[in-house]
């Protein structure tokens, strides 16, 4: 019989809570799959939760010269891209020419997400997701369907707590930019 330690081990190693994650200088090897970031971990370990496999998963998908963080089940094309904080570059006009080149490779009628978050781990990802209306598995993408930015606007205009959901955030939004 085990204990309730052991039950809850077993538990989260079939689960896949356990991952053996590699680290090196060029980023993270799971399933001999290489991720440059941690963020993109996390956008792996979400994919993972909704039950998709590595191969469902589009990692590294070449369209062109260009490759996307992930196409899942060639449904939808996800490009996390959270380092133009950093380094300053323009998220809309990234997002833009990645639509110019799907489109310009047959992929026009395609939902784009571009998600720029500091994601905390794959719950977090799913709260944006979910409040994104974003369905990866079923590759459904509400509002635009060419491409869907998703940011947390609490965290860009400051002064809303960690968690506060898109809605709630809006829901907040001066009268002047209300019809926006």
């Amino acid at each position: 019989m085990c204990d309730s330690t052991t039950s809850l081990q077993l538990l989260r190693l079939l689960s896949g809570v356990y991952l053996k994650i590699l680290r090196d200088d060029l980023g993270f090897v799971i399933y001999g799959e290489r991720f440059v970031s941690y963020q993109e971990v996390q956008c792996f370990r979400y994919l993972q939760w909704l039950g998709l496999s590595i191969d469902e998963m589009g990692h590294e998908f070449q369209v062109g010269r260009w490759s996307f963080d992930f196409f899942p089940r060639r449904k939808v094309f996800w490009e996390h891209h959270p380092i133009y904080q950093k380094s300053g570059e323009d998220l809309y006009r990234y997002g833009k020419r990645r639509r110019l080149t799907l489109n310009a490779f047959g992929y026009s009628k395609v939902s784009l997400v571009v998600s720029d978050i500091m994601f905390k781990d794959q719950w977090d990802v799913c709260d944006m997701m979910n409040d994104y209306d974003i369905d990866f598995k079923e590759g459904r993408v509400k509002g635009d369907p060419t491409i869907c930015f998703v940011r947390d606007y609490g965290r860009c205009w400051g002064g809303y707590e960690a968690g506060t959901t898109q809605q709630e955030a809006m829901a907040e939004t001066p009268a002047l930019f209300a019809n926006i």
